[in-house]
């Protein structure tokens, strides 16, 4: 299950400079994803206990992908600028994310970002999901203007949902998205939602599924924790 990490101050000041995105409303560059769900009532469905029980029924046929993120996302493999006027920033946006990102995985000695995503206010969210399509070790950094959303994930052997709920700044969970072959004890459904009227920011990584990558992640976990 996922382990939620305190973070180092060292650590902190690397990840603070993807605060450049927030400020005079950058993000917006990049149009919003699932702007049709962006709605609290599509919030409040894709991220609850009912359409998590639907996700789970679904067993082996769930693909592992979210159906829905409520984001403006900056993962580079799909990187995308709103047309109005977003040419003035693009450009910047595209160098500030190579820099934070080599910073980031340089200093971790992380290799692969899987999501880079701000959540809007009230109504930003990722639907629950569990990742066994992209079995593998991660790291989530979480950062949060208010401290009011929260993240979710079933528990398999209690058999129960838990909840993290947000800090007011960065945070990390660290744990492994297993895949269906893995038994169903090592799959992660989980959820994410920012509830608060300021802004939500995720920024994850993933290694790999080997025993390599659990020491790596041991490793790391090591590095940025908090004493």
């Amino acid at each position: 299950m996922m382990k939620d990490i305190p973070l180092n101050d060292e650590v902190i000041e690397i990840l603070n400079e993807a605060l450049w995105f927030l400020k005079d409303e950058r993000y917006k560059a990049v149009p919003l994803q699932c702007s049709r769900f962006a709605t609290v009532a599509d919030a409040e469905r894709f991220t609850s206990v009912d359409f998590f029980q639907e996700i789970r029924q679904k067993g082996g046929n769930h693909n592992g992908f979210p159906d829905t993120i409520v984001g403006h996302s900056f993962n580079t493999s799909n990187l995308r600028f709103d047309p109005r006027g977003s040419e003035i920033v693009a450009e910047e946006v595209g160098t500030k994310l190579a820099d934070f990102f080599q910073k980031l995985m340089a200093t971790l000695n992380l290799k692969k970002n899987a999501l880079f995503s701000v959540y809007p206010a009230e109504v930003g969210y990722i639907s629950w999901h569990n990742n066994a399509n992209a079995s593998a070790y991660n790291f989530i950094f979480t950062y949060s203007e208010t401290g009011e959303g929260w993240w979710k994930h079933y528990d398999p052997i209690k058999d129960q949902i838990v909840t993290i709920p947000d800090v007011k700044g960065w945070q990390c969970k660290a744990g492994y998205f297993g895949a269906y072959q893995d038994g169903y004890d090592k799959i992660v459904y989980h959820t994410a939602r920012n509830h608060g009227k300021g802004l939500r920011m995720t920024v994850a990584f993933v290694l790999d599924r080997s025993d390599m990558s659990q020491g790596l992640q041991n490793w790391v976990i090591d590095d940025i924790r908090a004493d």
